[in-house]
C-alpha cells in the first residue's frame, strides 16, 4: 500500500500539533509501508491577505486567511504536482486544510481532533471571528468532508459535529483515539511506581501553554484548598512561561520543555513519573493529548467534561471529569479523596494504564487507521 502524507506543515516535527502527525507518521513508516511525504507545503499564499487581516483586527474580529479559497487552492495544486507520478493508493492528511480543495483519483482520508464548528467561539482563536472568516471556514470544512472517503476523528464530540453539523454520511466518518506522544515506560515499571506511590505527599502535574484556558488558576485555587485544610501538596507546572500571579512555594514552574531536547524531555518524563494525578481542568479542549500521556505513566487524570475529553478519560474508573464551573471545594475534594483512599487510588491508576495499552496509543491508532486505508481503497477499485 503506498500512502501520500499531505501536510501544510512539517510532519516529521514532534512539536507540530502536539505531536500528533509525527507519530502517525512514525507508526506507517515502522510498518514498512511505502510512504511518500508530501509536506511541508509552500504557505506564503497566505500573505495576500494580511493587509485583510489587519483590517478586520483593527476593527476588533478575528480573520485568518488559512480558509481562503485561493490559499487552499494552492495547497491541493501543490499536492497534486508532487503526487503526480507516484500512483498512491490513498492520499493521507493529519488536518482537513491540505485536502479540501484536492481533485485526485485514489480515495482521500484525513484525521482531525474537531471539526471547525467545535472550536467556533469556544477558543479565544476563533471567538470574534469575522463574518467572511466564519463562512469560508463552514466551507472549507464541509469541502474536505464532502472529498474525503474517510474522515477519522478521535472523540464523539468531533465526529458528531462532522454528521449532525456538516451533514456527512456517517458510514464515512470513524472515532479512534489518538495516541500518547511519550515513549512510554514498559508496564512492570509503571505498575511498580503505582504500588509505590505515597499518597500521604501528594504532588500533582499541571501541562498546558495557556494559564486560564488549560484552568491552571482552578489547580492553584483548588492546591491552596488542600493546603488551609492540612494536606501536603505540591505541583508542577509545565508550559507556562510567565505565570501571571506570584506563586507559593509548593508550586514549581519548569516553563515550557522541548521534547526534541533531550535534557527537557528527561526532565517531563521524571514529572510524568513522580506525580499522582495530572489535573488540567480545561474550560475549552478539543482532544488533550496530554491526558492520553498521562494515562501511559498511569496517572489519573483530573479534568472537565468538556470537547473530545470524556472520550479519553472514563469518570470514576480511569479518572475524574467535572464540569468546568464546577467550585474549587469540588476540584479539591476530589484530591483530598485520593489521599484519604489510597487503594482506591491504586486501582484507578491501574485502569489508567490499561487504558493506555489498550486503545490511547499509536499502535493503536494506526491499525485502525490501516484497516481504513483499506477499506475505502477496496471500494474505489470495486
Amino acid at each position: 500500500m503506498k500512502v501520500a502524507y499531505a501536510y501544510e506543515f512539517d510532519a516529521a516535527n514532534p512539536m507540530v500539533q502536539s505531536g500528533h502527525p509525527a507519530s502517525i507518521l512514525a507508526q506507517l513508516q515502522g510498518r514498512g509501508m511505502d510512504v511518500a511525504p508530501v509536506f511541508p507545503l509552500g504557505r506564503n499564499t497566505q500573505l495576500l491577505f494580511a493587509p485583510k487581516a489587519a483590517w478586520h483586527r483593527l476593527r476588533g474580529r478575528v480573520y485568518r486567511p488559512d480558509r481562503e479559497p485561493r490559499y487552499l487552492h494552492s495547497l491541493a495544486r501543490q499536492v497534486q504536482t508532487r503526487v503526480r507520478g507516484l500512483l498512491p493508493d490513498v492520499v493521507f492528511a493529519p488536518g482537513s486544510h491540505s485536502v479540501a480543495r484536492l481533485d485526485i483519483a485514489c480515495p482521500i482520508v484525513f484525521c482531525a481532533d474537531a471539526t471547525f464548528a467545535n472550536v467556533l467561539d469556544t477558543y479565544d482563536s476563533f471567538s470574534q471571528c469575522a463574518p467572511e472568516f466564519i463562512a469560508q471556514g463552514h466551507a472549507q470544512e464541509r469541502a474536505a468532508l464532502g472529498r474525503c472517503a474517510a474522515a477519522v476523528f478521535p472523540s464523539e464530540w468531533a465526529a458528531r459535529s462532522a454528521i449532525d453539523f456538516y451533514g456527512t454520511d456517517p458510514a464515512r466518518v470513524h472515532v479512534v483515539p489518538f495516541g500518547a506522544n511519550v515513549d512510554a515506560p514498559d508496564s512492570p515499571t509503571v505498575h511498580n511506581w503505582i504500588e509505590h506511590r505515597d499518597l500521604s505527599s501528594l504532588r500533582v502535574l499541571f501541562v498546558g501553554r495557556e494559564w486560564e484556558r488549560k484552568g491552571a488558576d482552578i489547580v492553584m485555587a483548588a492546591c491552596e484548598q488542600l493546603h488551609s485544610s492540612g494536606y501536603d501538596v505540591s505541583v508542577d507546572l509545565v508550559g507556562i512561561v510567565e505565570p501571571p500571579l506570584p506563586l507559593h512555594n509548593w508550586v514549581r514552574n519548569h516553563g515550557l520543555l522541548d521534547k526534541r531536547d533531550p535534557i527537557q524531555k528527561r526532565v517531563l518524563e521524571n514529572l510524568f513519573a513522580h506525580a499522582h494525578f495530572l489535573f488540567v481542568p480545561s474550560r475549552a479542549e478539543a482532544y488533550g493529548m496530554v491526558f492520553c500521556e498521562a494515562a501511559a505513566y498511569g496517572l489519573p487524570n483530573l479534568t472537565s467534561t468538556v470537547g473530545g475529553i470524556p472520550s479519553i478519560v472514563r469518570h470514576g474508573h480511569s479518572g475524574y471529569m467535572l464540569p468546568p464551573d464546577a467550585p474549587v471545594q469540588a476540584w479539591a475534594a476530589v484530591l483530598a479523596g485520593a489521599m484519604d483512599s489510597p487503594e482506591a487510588y491504586r486501582t484507578m491508576a491501574r485502569a489508567s494504564r490499561a487504558d493506555y495499552e489498550i486503545r490511547l496509543n499509536w499502535d493503536a491508532f494506526v491499525s485502525r487507521l490501516v484497516e481504513i486505508f483499506a477499506s475505502v481503497i477496496k471500494n474505489v477499485r470495486n
